[in-house]
């Protein structure tokens, strides 16, 4: 096993013009490694197994994850309990999984992040639904994967 990179892919592109990548599966080509790069949701950690976002090379991934986990929570503090999410332009729906994670916990008794709100109790139901959409046809498959690996009592599945 390769250490030194996660997995390898080849990406054909034969058509003409100035794009560097073309969208579809039948372009990308995992050589070695994994399918999946997987990031802890923002609030969360491994040892609770509270979920994974998963991402393949077809899915955008924030470059400076440790960053956006810092807005992901934000936002996710800021939606009032028991509301209906739907985040358009959502990627993998990290915003949207992030909430539902947190909501789905019970707020911030349950984990790291301190805020001065999070007593208020009306952020300590759990989201009605959540509802994510984007146009890249690789994000469904991530996101389902990263409903998958959250505890079912969050994601009422």
């Amino acid at each position: 096993r390769n250490l030194l990179f996660h997995s390898i892919w080849c990406h054909t592109n034969g058509s003409l013009g100035n794009a560097i990548f073309k969208r579809g599966e039948s372009n990308w080509h995992p050589m070695d490694g994994p399918e999946f790069v997987r990031e802890v949701v923002p609030g969360t950690n491994v040892a609770d197994r509270d979920g994974l976002l998963h991402f393949t090379p077809m899915a955008f991934r924030q470059g400076n994850m440790d960053g956006f986990d810092e807005i992901a929570m934000h936002v996710a503090k800021s939606i009032p309990g028991g509301s209906r999410v739907c985040e358009l332009y959502a990627g993998i729906g990290l915003l949207g999984l992030t909430s539902l994670v947190y909501h789905g916990k019970g707020g911030a008794e349950n984990d790291e992040w301190e805020w001065e709100h999070d007593n208020e109790m009306e952020n300590r139901q759990p989201l009605e639904w959540l509802r994510c959409s984007d146009e890249n046809p690789a994000n469904p498959r991530c996101f389902k994967r990263s409903v998958n690996s959250i505890p079912s009592e969050i994601t009422g599945r």
